[in-house]
Formats: C-alpha cells, sequence, structure tokens
C-alpha cells in the first residue's frame, strides 16, 4: 500500500511539472510583440531565425520609412532598432531588429501553424498589444468571420479597436491565430490576417530567390590587410566562375573576390589551419564589402570545424548574412580546430554567382 501511495505521489508530481513546463514550451513558440513606431505608429510582431531577430508589422505602419525603433517589456526597458528588408503583399513587411529588444526574440519565423480546426472550433478570441510604455493590453473579440485569407473581428462591449492598434496579434485559445490590419472606422469591426497566411507569404524571402540574372560584374576590392591566421583554402564543391575568381582569393588576395558557380546548395569551402596542430577559435570574419551586385552574397550559412583534419564535422553555429553588411563577424564558444567549413545554404538570387570579397579568422587573445 505505501509502495502504491509512494507512486501515486510522484505520479501527481510529474503530472504537474509536466503542466508546468508544457504550456511555457508553447510560450516559446509565439512572436514577441512589441510597440513600433515609423511613419505611423503601431504594433509589431518578432521571430527569429537563424540567431537573427525580425519584425514583422503591416507596411503602412512603416510608410516611406526604411527604419522603425521598437519598445517592449515592463515600463519599456527593451528598446530596439529596425531596418526595412522588404515590403509584401496583404500590407507586410519584414524588418531587421537589432539592440536589446533583438535578444527577446519570439518563436520560429517560418513554422506555419495548422489554425483550420482550431479556428473552427470556437468564436472567442483577444487581441494582444505593446502600449507605448511596455505595458501589454488584452481586448476580447468574436470572429464574426472566419475565410482563407482573413478573420473578422467584433470588439466585446468596453474593447474597441482603433487606429494605432495595427500589427496586434490576435490569439484563439492563446495560440497566435492572425494579425490585425486594420479597423473599419463605422463598424469597429477589425480585419486580420490569417497568421499562417501572412507567414507563407514571409516565407520565399528566406529561400532562393527568382530575380533576374545580372551580368557578371568585375569589382574592386579595398586593399586592406586581412588579420588573423594565414590560413588557406584547401577545396571547394563549385568552381570559379573565371581564373581571377578562384577560392584562394579569399584568404591570399585582398584585391581579388572569390565568385563561384551557383550550382546545388549547399556549397562548401574547406579551410586549413597553419602548422600541423589545432587552434583555439572563438571567431569568424566574413567579407561582402565590394561584392557587387549584392544578390551574390551568401545568405543562409553555417560554420563547422574538425578537430583532425580528417573529417568528423561538427555544426558550430548557423546564421545570415544580409546584403546591407559589409562584413558579418560570427562569433561562438571557443572550439579546437584544424580546418573550418564554411557552408553557405543559399545566396540572395544572382543567377550567375556567389561570393564574398574574403574571410578573416581572428587569433584568440
Amino acid at each position: 500500500m505505501k509502495r502504491i501511495t509512494r507512486f501515486s505521489r510522484q505520479l501527481v508530481f510529474l503530472t504537474l511539472l509536466a503542466c508546468l513546463i508544457f504550456p511555457a514550451l508553447a510560450a516559446d513558440s509565439r512572436p514577441t510583440q512589441a510597440f513600433i513606431r515609423a511613419g505611423e505608429h503601431g504594433q509589431a510582431l518578432l521571430l527569429s531565425r537563424l540567431g537573427e531577430c525580425y519584425a514583422v508589422t503591416p507596411k503602412h505602419v512603416i510608410g516611406g520609412d526604411m527604419f522603425a525603433t521598437l519598445i517592449a517589456g515592463e515600463t519599456g526597458k527593451f528598446q530596439g532598432d529596425a531596418d526595412l528588408l522588404q515590403t509584401f503583399g496583404y500590407d507586410l513587411s519584414i524588418l531587421r531588429v537589432s539592440g536589446a529588444l533583438a535578444k527577446q526574440c519570439g518563436g520560429p519565423l517560418t513554422n506555419i501553424p495548422a489554425l483550420d480546426s482550431l479556428l473552427a472550433s470556437t468564436g472567442a478570441a483577444h487581441v494582444t498589444s505593446v502600449n507605448e510604455d511596455g505595458s501589454i493590453s488584452r481586448r476580447n473579440v468574436t470572429l464574426s468571420d472566419v475565410g482563407l485569407l482573413y478573420l473578422r473581428l467584433r470588439p466585446n462591449s468596453g474593447n474597441e479597436l482603433f487606429k494605432g492598434l495595427s500589427g496586434s496579434l490576435v490569439l484563439v485559445a492563446d495560440k497566435p491565430a492572425a494579425v490585425l490590419m486594420s479597423v473599419d472606422p463605422e463598424t469597429g469591426e477589425g480585419r486580420a490576417l490569417r497568421f499562417d497566411r501572412a507567414i507563407e507569404t514571409l516565407r520565399p524571402f528566406f529561400g532562393l530567390s527568382g530575380k533576374t540574372a545580372v551580368a557578371a560584374t568585375n569589382i574592386t576590392v579595398p586593399k586592406t590587410a586581412r588579420d588573423g591566421l594565414q590560413a588557406t583554402v584547401v577545396s571547394w564543391s563549385s568552381p570559379p566562375i573565371g581564373a581571377e575568381y578562384r577560392a584562394s582569393n579569399l584568404l591570399g588576395a585582398p584585391d581579388k573576390a572569390w565568385y563561384a558557380v551557383p550550382g546545388q546548395f549547399p556549397l562548401d569551402l574547406v579551410i586549413q589551419l597553419p602548422g600541423d596542430r589545432a587552434h583555439t577559435l572563438d571567431a569568424l570574419r566574413l567579407i561582402g564589402e565590394g561584392v557587387k551586385p549584392g544578390e551574390r552574397l551568401p545568405r543562409d550559412f553555417e560554420v563547422l570545424v574538425s578537430s583532425t583534419g580528417k573529417g568528423s564535422w561538427l555544426p558550430i553555429i548557423s546564421g545570415t548574412y544580409f546584403k546591407t553588411d559589409a562584413d558579418k563577424l560570427v562569433r561562438f564558444a571557443p572550439v579546437r580546430a584544424r580546418q573550418i567549413m564554411l557552408r553557405i545554404y543559399s545566396h540572395w538570387g544572382d543567377a550567375d554567382a556567389v561570393g564574398l570579397a574574403g574571410i578573416e579568422i581572428p587569433t584568440v587573445k
């Protein structure tokens, strides 16, 4: 009997623990919300991808601006800047977030939720928004219409919707269901773009672009010495587009660039570190300044290391290189390595080439 009682207590404890953990995990997949000020003021949803933070907000909130400021957190303690990356149909825009707020980013950007059964199960919803002081407001609404693209929201008594709430998150059963896009001034009803449709609209931004090919362009890379370890590129998975654009330029020719045939991604570059020993590394600098057109720059990449120099690659970090970056310092926890692999999963869409101006391997101080 005592054993049964002990088992029952353990079962109750594990059940309670699961109830505490799993709601937290679900909450972690939600966007972080922020107050945004640009052409107008409104709301933004912050989502993460490969270590970067992105803000999603209606295009009309940004207006003609290329820059926005963000506020979130209790008493507005988290501030952020945001630079416009692209606008889309359905009045959507996406921005890159920097500053303290970027460290408070929400769940994965490219996960598409399944909403049909959720939206068919209830008519109750909430519109949540962040005020200019960082506090959060929650308004009760009723789903008056559910379509393939939009939801219609009828505010309950005392929960009026108004201009300035555009970009707010609509929750159904505490799950992200839509993004408030506009409020009808006559009826007071809101129109919200379904969250799954919004993510589907944004996803192509992170895939291979279908832009028209641009003719090959010679570049001039600033002639600055490349600091750090004097390593050597020893192998590559795609040939250069010409003899003057070979992979060895990345480490040995500060006035030349590497341009390779895009071919089939991923593309791999293997770098041998000097000497017959492993080195301690904690960073890698990718240099894109001078690469033209910018569509040739890598987009998503991964850094791997080998401590033996005979394969057995260990993934270290993934990231995104933006066209606006002159260079990108990729920091990671110190590792021992004899070889480094830069694996490029995509670029910004040029049909003729993918390239970089250089790579630096800073020495650990």
